[in-house]
């Protein structure tokens, strides 16, 4: 076999690459039947005993026999006979009278559906009027059809209608409805493009400018259907707007097209049989938001299709089973959705051999005509984080099952958008942007009374992963905001049932592993913006607390624990970062939102490694960020052990701008913990809300041991 790249068969537009699998058909039943293709560098590679690609157009062209394509359940096909549609009834005639051998398949199949219309009519089928059948017998037409077609013609039967289990007819969204598109009956415009393929003296330059992609040969304007919305309308057109109703139509690619959409669609009915229904064309799914620019929000979707691209020579009745048996799984179940598909893919959830698939979306762009429109391709290969993120599935189900308030809605399609376009490219920063789309989403529910009342709060396992998967941003200095969400997000006191925790102070959740919503409103709701939220939080946690617990230790000022007993530790640096107001407020609420849905039980007080520089009320306030003993190195190399608590005041003090107040507060604390050598502070324009926002953050020990330096005053020898 020699193999030969055509040009002019990529994996996109479909029409494209349907037209490279009709090719493939075509060749095997005509000419060459141990022919075989494959997919390489986006283009189709025929595998066949024709070394060029000028041997094969002679072949083909002087073979080449139209399929056996009549439609007689159709109003438009031809079959009425009542003039309304001259076109296809010159069509059909034309067959009746041929005497082209090429063309017998599709007399015999014209004269089948002339007996179909004859019989039908005698029982008293047809339509009242001009109308070529009555509605209510549409299932006895198809029935009809199914026992008097010839043997050739039943694959564009079972392709365009079936009946399903209730005996209703069911349609496949790549041949439209019993194979309309809008006022376009495929069969008529199949039956136009082969008499003129046989018969038309530019016939074989079409068919050499399909194989090798020449655009330079002049076209027959005509309708191209959904399948190249590219070619669509007239010039200046594109996919979005059609400037006239003729587009530029190549007739063999539309006679391969058809043929290659008898591949998908009968591979259908084979699998299925009686359970045919819309959903089961092979890698077709319901629509998803994500993944293509071009995307308006509120645009309805009527499917997707999912086009596998394989690299190693297959025959057509390999490529048959593939349709009729592939695979997509996503979490233990089929992929039913876009964002499914893509993390079945991402997952390796598909059949092996398939090295990759082109995503095609069918929306109504242009009047009454759907549009497949390419939206992108994906590799097959394991993505990192998409396997960890399956848990939120259920909420999701959940969430889409109920009717939802604009907002919800909106932030369900970002995060959906998110998830989607993190399993194109496992990358962590697009994994960031996940929890962040989660945030925004679980904000919105908790907000929303009526979704509360039938989907709980989200909760997700495996923190440990998680924080392995986003080990590269963490350590990315410009990363601040994910850093400071994920120490407060993972901020807990552990084995301790009915404490506050943060969660439950920003959310209306109750406290425990698994919580539910509660009806007392939220301690400290994050609309009010990040920095109000958590000095709110600080100041409620600071009231809640057990003060004589908290001085248990002998000499230790009575106090408050603030920061939780568990959780990450963010550096001196990111702290003053937030401090001074240098960091988007509204991505660390978002973060914080979406961390927040994770449970941090059993991971380790890791410490976040950021910037060094620090301030000196940051500095004064860090050794009282250590819940539990902390130990200090003091100037001139001497250590002690530190347990400094903040007054419970602290934090409405710092709200209501007493920020000189608390700093002398605390030096007076210190100094009682020993610390002698605290510098007195001097007086400060520090926002104290922002202040006490901080107070919640713990902080690594090495940055307390060089802030408690960087306040003590060398000792004079």
């Amino acid at each position: 076999m020699t193999s030969v790249p055509l040009d002019g068969c990529a994996t996109a537009p479909l029409g494209s690459y349907l037209a490279a699998l009709g090719l493939l058909r075509a060749v095997t039943r005509t000419v060459d039947p141990d022919a075989a293709g494959h997919w390489q560098r986006r283009r189709f590679v025929l595998d066949s005993r024709y070394a060029t690609v000028e041997h094969l157009v002679d072949d083909l062209h002087e073979h080449f026999t139209p399929e056996a394509i009549v439609s007689p359940w159709n109003a438009g096909s031809g079959f009425a006979g009542n003039g309304k549609n001259s076109t296809a009834e010159a069509a059909l005639a034309d067959v009746r009278a041929s005497t082209d051998p090429r063309l017998e398949v599709l007399r015999v199949a014209v004269r089948a559906g002339d007996k179909v219309v004859e019989i039908g009519r005698d029982k008293g089928w047809g339509g009242s009027g001009d109308k070529l059948w009555d509605e209510k017998h549409k299932q006895d037409v198809l029935s009809l059809c199914r026992s008097k077609f010839p043997d050739d013609a039943l694959p564009w039967l079972d392709a365009a209608v079936a009946l399903n289990s209730d005996g209703d007819p069911a349609f496949s969204r790549l041949l439209g409805t019993g194979g309309n598109f809008g006022r376009q009956d495929l069969s008529v415009t199949y039956l136009g493009r082969a008499r003129i393929a046989l018969r038309d003296k530019r016939s074989r330059a079409w068919l050499t400018a399909l194989l090798t992609g020449d655009e330079s040969v002049p076209y027959l304007r005509d309708a191209v259907g959904q399948f190249d919305p590219g070619r669509a309308g007239g010039i200046q057109s594109s996919p979005f707007e059609k400037a006239d109703d003729s587009g530029f139509a190549n007739p063999w690619a539309f006679l391969f097209t058809v043929e290659g959409a008898l591949l998908f669609a009968t591979a259908m009915v084979r699998r299925h049989g009686a359970h045919y229904n819309e959903a089961s064309l092979p890698f077709q799914v319901r629509g998803s938001t994500g993944g293509s620019p071009t995307w308006a929000p509120d645009e309805p979707t009527l499917g997707e299709l999912w086009t596998p691209i394989w690299t190693k020579p297959t025959t057509v009745d390999e490529i048959a089973h593939l349709l009729a048996e592939g695979r997509a799984e996503w979490n233990s179940r089929p992929a039913a959705t876009g964002l499914d598909f893509a993390r079945a893919v991402a997952n390796l959830g598909v059949d092996r051999g398939i090295a990759a698939f082109e995503r095609h979306v069918f929306v109504s762009r242009l009047g009454q005509n759907p549009l497949a429109v390419p939206v992108g391709r994906m590799e097959v290969h394991r993505r990192r984080g998409v396997r960890e993120l399956a848990p939120l599935d259920n909420w999701l189900a959940r969430l889409r099952r109920v009717a939802l308030p604009a907002g919800v809605a909106s932030a369900l399609r970002t995060l959906n958008a998110a998830l989607y376009r993190h399993a194109s490219t496992g990358a962590a920063a697009d994994l960031v942007d996940v929890f962040a789309a989660v945030g925004r989403c679980h904000e919105a529910v908790a907000r929303s009374g009526d979704v509360r009342r039938v989907v709980r709060p989200a909760v997700l396992r495996g923190a440990n992963s998680l924080l392995r998967l986003l080990y590269d941003p963490i350590r990315d200095g410009d990363q601040p905001e994910l850093r400071i969400a994920l120490a407060l997000a993972s901020a807990r006191t552990d084995g301790a049932p009915g404490a506050l925790s943060l969660r439950s102070l920003l959310s209306p959740v109750t406290a425990t592993r698994n919580p539910q919503w509660t009806d007392r409103p939220t301690p400290a709701p994050l609309s009010a913006g990040l920095c109000t939220a958590l000095a709110e939080a600080a100041r409620r946690r600071a009231f809640s607390a057990n003060s004589s617990t908290a001085a248990q230790d002998p000499g230790s000022v009575i106090g408050v624990p603030l920061t939780f007993d568990r959780g990450l530790r963010v550096s001196r640096g990111d702290v003053l970062a937030l401090l001074q107001g240098r960091l988007d407020d509204e991505r660390i609420q978002d973060l914080l939102s979406g961390f927040m849905i994770v449970d941090w039980a059993g991971t380790a007080d890791q410490y976040l490694s950021g910037p060094k520089e620090s301030h000196p009320v940051v500095d004064l306030l860090t050794p009282f960020a250590e819940p539990r003993h902390a130990t200090a190195q003091l100037p001139g190399g001497l250590t002690t052990t530190i347990t400094p608590r903040p007054a419970a005041t602290w934090p409405a003090q710092l709200a209501a701008g007493q920020v000189d107040d608390v700093l002398a507060d605390a030096t007076r604390r210190l100094r009682i913990e020993g610390l002698l050598q605290v510098i007195t502070p001097v007086p400060t324009a520090v926002d104290g809300v922002r202040l006490a926002a901080t107070l919640l953050m713990r902080r690594g020990q090495p940055d307390i041991s060089r802030a408690v330096q960087a306040i003590s005053v060398p000792p004079e020898h």
